[in-house]
């Protein structure tokens, strides 16, 4: 379905909105003139019935009665017709009005203000109606002045006429005057299409111009601008990542490719044929390490939720972990020391896989002798992890990339052939999947590594009387201090 311009939409809604207040003010003004000639009619009823009725009452006979019809026949002849007064009486000596006031007794009109119709296609007469007492001879008799409403209502519909020409000129200029004030306003949003539109693919650093855009538009237009910082950043991140993959995949293919081109150079015997399948078993162990690393990674980041979750106390797992690294910690005679506990609801096997690799971070790293302290703590709604070693500090320009697929400080990427550069990636990853987050910073010869998880447990709490628990490079001595 084909949908309508914006100036579209704005003209015709200025115009339904100029609809209901012409209509609102139409019927107003109606009514307030209707209820105005209503009034003017009342007003001249009634001044005409206090010149008449005090002249009636005093006529009390028969002789005097002619008095009385001879002043209201001069008055319905000097009013032209427009205003006639009538006498009603069942006496017929003393009624007035000829066949006017047989019609008007037909309607037997109550007292006070009302209105008759006389014919059918008639504007109707407005009458005041007044009871005069008996006086002598003369019984109550009913004075009746009555109005001929037609010169205004004439008025009323050339009024109404006139209105309705005015309102429906007023649309229209409105509906003219909308549609060209909208387009107007509406210039700087095509201004900003077509600077979208020349925005060519590949050119990289393109922005749309937000300086001459009004608020609202430059709100959008930062927004846009917003997605295609993210999404060049993104394409760089893709274009860094082939060719990180290619390099990591690269070597061990190579090796493969060049071992056994050497073994089918000569003849072999068993013993070397074996010591190739080995190598070249490393070799695709390696290769399956990487791509199940990549596969865990691309479902972290395509919204995966860690859902094995269970209720742990992070300290005992953590002691569990550094017992798995230990190689890595008698290698370099390191010492761990773990601090602080937290109960929470996460998902163990992922927790143990994000502190193994910072441990082994860390380990790679340290100080040889040194100790590797990892600290458990709340925050909020969230339990923090931190690894710390001492070590050769790192600038800040790093500290922000540390968690990026194969993202190494030593560009050499010394030491490629053991790690293949994912496992901070990897952390980062079990933190998104637990809504949580990585972070890193140095100070002072001391790198802490760390990363947050939610404790998804309404009553996860820092546990009393958990001190500082001491892991031995040989597993063999823990205690709590």
């Amino acid at each position: 379905m084909k949908q309508s311009s914006i100036s579209g939409r704005l003209t015709l809604l200025f115009v339904v909105l100029m609809v209901v207040i012409l209509l609102a003010i139409a019927l107003f003004l109606r009514t307030t003139l209707f209820s105005s000639l209503k009034n003017q009619m009342h007003n001249e009823l009634a001044f005409r019935n206090s010149l008449v009725v005090p002249f009636i009452e005093h006529e009390g006979t028969t002789q005097l009665w002619g008095r009385v019809v001879r002043k209201l026949t001069t008055l319905t002849e000097n009013e032209g017709g427009k205003v006639q007064y009538l006498v009603l009486s069942d006496d017929p000596l003393y009624t007035f009005g000829g066949e006017m006031e047989k019609a008007v007794a037909a309607h037997n009109p109550p007292e006070g203000y009302s209105s008759v119709y006389l014919h059918a296609n008639s504007c109707p007469y407005y009458l005041l109606v007044k009871t005069i007492p008996a006086h002598g001879e003369r019984p109550p008799v009913k004075f009746v002045v009555s109005i001929d409403s037609t010169a205004y209502y004439k008025t009323y519909t050339e009024f109404t006429e006139a209105l309705i020409f005015i309102s429906l000129a007023g649309l229209i200029l409105v509906a003219a005057l909308s549609y060209a004030v909208s387009r107007y306003g509406l210039k700087p949003a095509r201004q900003m299409s077509e600077q979208a539109n020349q925005l060519a693919p590949g050119n990289v650093g393109q922005r749309l111009n937000t300086a001459s855009l009004p608020d609202e538009l430059r709100t959008l237009a930062q927004a846009f601008n917003g997605v295609l910082e993210r999404q060049e950043k993104a394409w760089q991140q893709l274009d860094s990542f082939n060719a990180d993959v290619a390099h990591e995949l690269r070597t061990p293919l190579t090796n493969l490719i060049g071992q056994t081109q050497l073994a089918l150079s000569r003849q072999r015997d068993i013993h070397e044929l074996e010591d190739l399948l080995e190598s070249n078993l490393e070799e695709l162990a390696r290769m399956t390490s990487i791509i199940n690393d990549m596969l865990f990674l691309s479902h972290a980041e395509a919204g995966q939720r860690a859902i094995e979750l269970t209720d742990i106390s992070l300290q005992e797992e953590a002691v569990k972990t550094a017992e798995y690294v230990e190689p890595s910690l008698l290698e370099h005679e390191l010492v761990v020391t773990i601090g602080g506990d937290v109960r929470a609801c996460v998902d163990r096997r992922l927790f143990h896989r994000a502190l193994a690799n910072l441990l082994e971070n860390g380990a790679r790293h340290a100080s040889t002798g040194s100790a590797i302290g990892v600290s458990l703590s709340r925050e909020g709604d969230f339990a923090k992890i931190a690894v710390s070693n001492q070590g050769d500090p790192i600038e800040p320009g790093h500290l922000s990339r540390l968690f990026e697929r194969f993202y190494r400080v030593d560009a050499a990427r010394n030491g490629s052939n053991m790690h293949h550069g994912l496992g901070l990636a990897i952390v980062k990853a079990v933190a998104l999947m637990h809504d949580g987050k990585t972070f890193a910073y140095s100070y002072q010869g001391v790198n802490t590594f760390g990363f947050t998880l939610r404790l998804n447990t309404p009553h996860a709490q820092p546990l009393a009387g958990r001190g500082k628990t001491t892991v031995t490079p040989l597993g063999t001595d823990t205690a709590a201090t």
